[in-house]
């Protein structure tokens, strides 16, 4: 069956006519599958089985597009009751017809829309005012220029679905069983609450009781500040066997410079002898003064060492330290020579 010898059917079909009248003998050839489709739903819409026709007359559009074919889909879903389904695609239809240039087939697709339009079921969502929500039907989007405006379903139950950021959505379900117009009125939506974190629970604690031998610092500061004092008493000693020294040594320049001065009087001091006394006089005050700056220096490092060592027991460990001055002056006379040390401790 060509798509011409379908859409006379179809016409004939939604003008009344009888079926047989625009009956006609197969092409020559073998029919194609969206003929071969198309006859068995006709077969099946003429017997007024609209569930099984449809699905039939679906697949024959789907394979060859006709604006026949979809107007006997259309009449097949309004068999069904899908008043809506079968509007839009009468429409559809018409406007294939006249794009193919079948008048005839667009006149009668407009007709059937026409007589059709008393039985359709409308929908028509009223929103809060200034509000601006998302609305689907049946997971649908319904365009926002059609919010609260009436628009056309097929009978039967609906699900309205409004939701907005921030928002606790809401659903609407409504049954519509016939021509009519129902309304949804939408109340404002709920501001959504903050999300609770969930704290997982705390295992309890197992106590354990742990014992251990208290630390000895004093220990430590007592061995430390022991070494310090024996090192302290060491330069210390070294010290004051340099001032013994310098001293010994400046014992020795006086004795060698009065033996010097004896051998000169009562005149000039001669070459010789007493030049030599003179001498060696010198050097042991050299010696002296050296051996005294030495011993000086180390009794005053070696007092130090010793006073600033950590004290043992439990005053020592929370003492404050306090501050060690020491000064070296430099002493001489007439007939002397030595170092002073100036400190606190």
């Amino acid at each position: 069956m060509t798509v011409a010898k379908r859409s006379a059917f179809v016409l004939a079909f939604a003008l009344g006519i009888s079926i047989p009248c625009v009956a006609s003998a197969a092409p020559k050839g073998a029919p194609s599958e969206a003929d071969a489709l198309f006859k068995e739903g006709r077969a099946l819409l003429d017997a007024k089985n609209f569930d099984e026709a449809c699905p039939k007359l679906a697949a024959s559009q789907a394979k060859e597009p006709g604006a026949g074919t979809l107007l006997a889909l259309a009449l097949c879903h309004e068999g069904q009751g899908k008043t809506a389904t079968a509007m839009k695609e009468l429409r559809e239809a018409a406007e294939l017809g006249r794009r193919v240039g079948r008048e005839d087939l667009a006149r009668a697709a407009d007709k059937r829309a026409q007589a059709m339009e008393p039985s359709l079921a409308k929908l028509v969502v009223r929103m809060p005012e200034g509000a601006r929500y998302d609305v689907t039907c049946d997971a649908e989007p319904v365009e926002p220029s059609r919010v609260g405006e009436p628009f056309m379903v097929d009978p039967g139950e609906h699900k309205v679905h409004i939701s907005a950021r921030g928002k606790k959505p809401r659903t609407y379900t409504v049954r519509l069983s016939g021509a009519g117009l129902t309304e949804i009125v939408v109340d404002p939506l709920e501001a959504e609450a903050a999300p609770v974190v969930a704290t997982p629970a705390r295992r309890p604690s197992k106590i354990v009781t742990l014992t251990t031998e208290p630390p000895a610092p004093e220990a430590a500061d007592t061995n430390r500040g022991g070494a310090q004092r024996v090192i302290g008493l060491t330069v210390a000693g070294l010290g004051i066997a340099g001032l013994g020294a310098g001293a010994y040594f400046g014992g020795r320049a006086l004795s060698e410079s009065s033996a010097a001065k004896k051998g000169c009087t009562p005149g000039p001091c001669p070459e010789g002898q007493t030049n030599d006394a003179n001498e060696r006089a010198k050097s042991a005050f050299s010696y002296s003064v050296v051996s005294i700056a030495a011993g000086t220096g180390a009794l005053a490092i070696g007092t130090i060492l010793y006073f600033t060592a950590p004290r043992s027991g439990p005053s020592a460990a929370t003492a404050k330290p306090k501050g060690v001055t020491a000064r070296v002056i430099p002493e001489a006379g007439p007939k002397s020579v030595g170092l002073g040390v100036v400190g606190t401790f």
